[in-house]
């Protein structure tokens, strides 16, 4: 008898932690970018999936749509607009390689949580309007992790991972490797290591 009333119990358990499992799974939906402006040569590395054991590498046009996991990389002379519904847009220069580690929103709480790692080139980030509080959107490179809200700013990171960061407008918040955090307004720039050394510039 108490085995039974054990077993009901694991059961009941179970099936309360499935259905509000299911329940926050419709509550965060994937956040797709889609291509809104192309010049040059620029591809999508698409990493495995359904099976797949190898990434795919795809060329982009103006309407692609970029998922998370993806890659992006342009070629010499070229640029690539991402545009996030209404709110990001990010504009990747020549020669760059930019990764989406994640990318969702949440149905619920109207938050986006999206991570971009830049590895190499140039970025130009503009959000049209400040974010929703819980929304939390990053730029990460070898050197620092930028975080921001509502604002337009420039990353630039060379092949040794030296990072440039310049502020158009707004603030951004940056953090470093070793945890140091500092906070970036307008016509603001610095130039990171990725040994955590950060210099200011005018």
């Amino acid at each position: 008898m108490r085995l039974g009333s054990l077993l009901l119990l694991l059961g009941l358990v179970a099936l309360t932690l499935l259905i509000f499992g299911s329940i926050e799974t419709l509550r965060i939906a994937p956040l797709v970018a889609k291509v809104s402006a192309l010049k040059g040569n620029a591809i999508a590395v698409i990493p495995p999936r359904l099976g797949r054991k190898q990434n795919v590498e795809r060329p982009l046009k103006v309407g692609s749509l970029v998922l998370a996991g993806t890659i992006v990389k342009t070629g010499k002379d070229s640029f690539v607009v991402l545009r996030w519904v209404d709110e990001v847009e990010m504009k990747i220069g020549p020669e760059t390689e930019l990764k989406v580690t994640r990318s969702s929103f949440n149905k619920a709480t109207k938050a986006i949580d999206a991570l971009f790692k830049l590895n190499l080139g140039t970025v130009f980030v503009r959000l049209k309007r400040k974010l929703n509080p819980r929304s939390r959107l990053e730029l990460e490179t070898p050197a620092i992790t930028a975080a921001v809200r509502g604002t337009a700013y420039t990353v630039e990171v060379k092949p040794d991972g030296e990072t440039t960061l310049q502020v158009e407008h707004g603030v951004v918040a940056v953090r470093t490797p070793k945890g140091q955090e500092l906070e970036l307004t307008a016509g603001q720039a610095i130039v990171a290591k990725p040994d955590g050394n950060i210099t200011f510039v005018k």
